[in-house]
């Protein structure tokens, strides 16, 4: 019976092996992963205030130029209670005779529209 036993460890010692070694990196990357001080944390910004955020780290006004070029109007369909970003594909879809145009975001939600399923800032 012993002798079984051992026969049968010593035709699967490479798979008991690996058993033990990943059990133990997990136990250990789990314990690393547990001992920071402090936890991360990822947010999310809009485009403006990653340009504006560049350009106060920077000192530098050069970037402000592309803050100016960039067109943070929306659009909406005539058809449709959903307002794009004009970098969106959703915008791009609407026919230029359906598209209604706001200055900002918050004109278009005043107005009733939801942000598009498939836009993001």
């Amino acid at each position: 019976m012993l002798s079984e036993i051992l026969e049968t460890i010593k035709k699967n010692i490479f798979l008991i092996s690996s058993i033990i070694l990943i059990s133990l990196l997990s136990f250990q990357l789990g314990r690393i992963s547990n001992s920071s001080s402090q936890p991360i944390r990822i947010e999310r910004a809009g485009i403006q205030e990653i340009f504006s955020e560049q350009n106060s780290k920077t000192g530098d006004n050069s970037e402000s130029r592309v803050v100016e070029e960039i067109d943070f109007r929306v659009v909406v369909s005539k058809n449709s209670n959903k307002y794009h970003f004009l970098w969106c594909p959703g915008a791009k879809q609407i026919k230029e005779k359906n598209k209604v145009y706001f200055n900002t975001e918050q004109e278009a939600i005043n107005a009733g529209y939801i942000l598009a399923g498939n836009c993001s800032k």
